[in-house]
């Protein structure tokens, strides 16, 4: 991952920081950094500060993170030879590198910089924090000798945004569609299932607590651009005319463009991805295998189980096994492989989720 005008290479994002001992008199006397007595100041300052904190030198690479920042973002109470755009990547694409480092060479910003991070912390969870890279010096007003990062967990503002804005589209969505039931709560399970299970197995695509957690939420939304299809079409009791189902096709897109402000990518990923299939015939733009996201291709199976089961004024309703079969006819063609055998494996918790939050009749 670059890091902008930081000419190192980025390291991969670490899942914990190196040990190392205190910063000596060769690291703090390399360039202009503070003295010793100097640096103990700001241990006094930081070190047992209830607010994370970072010591940092010029090159914003991390000599110190206080006992708080370890505790809450997950690294060991020595670091060494890490950037901060490192440790926060991917927060830092280079337009945002360029910012920062913009900024804490400027004496028209005070040497400082101030923004939005995010980080897998001790929960395998997404933290969103902001922080304040401020300037440590000796006389006011000079160029630094060295940093501080002060962060501000905003974790749960974070949430409850994603979650307000979740349960509006939501809505809006269940008064369009207003046929499909619990359909889009069961998906939201199914999806989420289906990820739990991938996560640490051995060969299985890469899923971590985040990405569960996530889809959890989120597929609930793939079928949100319906807001958009006109009600004589999303609702024709007979087989869709080729114009009409060209129409309904374009909920892939809406739903994207809906959800392009969403504060989780992976929804607009879902509402745009969940009708390509495995072999690349699928809409709306013909991608295959890898080239689908792995939450698209969760959704997909998850979805088409459900529409299986349920009975439209279109369609009987099929049994478990009936849907079973349809899908692992499918495995290579419309569904991932891997998923499907990994479906065919945990069927009965997709079972036990439709019985569980079956349609009333």
């Amino acid at each position: 991952m670059s890091t902008g005008d930081d000419p190192r290479p980025a390291a991969e994002e670490p899942a914990e920081l190196e040990m190392m001992e205190e910063p000596g008199p060769e690291e703090l006397a390399a360039g202009p950094a503070l003295s010793a007595a100097e640096f103990a100041t700001w241990k006094v300052c930081y070190l047992n500060e209830a607010i994370p904190s970072l010591y940092m030198d010029r090159s914003l690479k991390i000599m110190h993170a206080n006992e708080s920042f370890c505790r809450i973002y997950g690294c060991e109470p020595r670091v060494s030879g890490l950037y901060f755009t490192q440790v926060f990547a991917p927060s830092f694409d280079a337009a945002k590198s360029a910012e920062l480092f913009r900024s804490i060479l400027s004496p028209s910003t005070g040497y400082a910089w101030h923004g939005k991070v995010e980080r897998i912390g001790m929960e395998r969870l997404l933290m969103v924090s902001k922080v304040w890279v401020l300037p440590l010096t000796d006389v006011a007003g000079a160029p630094p000798k060295a940093y501080s990062a002060v962060c501000l967990d905003m974790t749960d503002e974070h949430r409850h945004l994603l979650q307000s804005t979740f349960t509006s589209l939501l809505g809006a969505a269940r008064l369009k569609d207003n046929d499909t039931g619990n359909h889009i709560e069961r998906v939201n399970r199914y999806s989420k299932s289906m990820a739990a299970d991938l996560m640490d197995r051995l060969g299985a695509p890469p899923v971590d607590r985040e990405f569960v957690e996530s889809i959890g939420l989120v597929a609930a939304l793939h079928d949100v651009g319906k807001i958009g299809t006109p009600d004589d079409i999303l609702n024709k009791a007979g087989q869709l005319e080729a114009w009409e189902w060209d129409v309904m096709k374009q909920h892939t897109t809406n739903g994207a463009y809906i959800l392009s402000t969403y504060p989780n990518p992976m929804a607009r990923e879902i509402a745009l991805r969940h009708h390509e299939r495995w072999d690349g015939t699928g809409y709306p733009h013909g991608l295959g295998q890898d080239l689908i996201p792995l939450s698209a291709r969760i959704v997909a199976v998850a979805d088409v189980y459900d529409a299986l089961r349920m009975r439209r004024n279109y369609k009987v309703a099929y049994t478990h096994e009936q849907s079973m079969e349809n899908i692992t006819a499918e495995r290579g063609t419309h569904f991932d492989p891997y998923l499907v055998d990994r479906f065919v494996e945990t069927a009965d918790t997709f079972r036990g989720i439709f019985s569980e939050m079956a349609d009333s009749q």
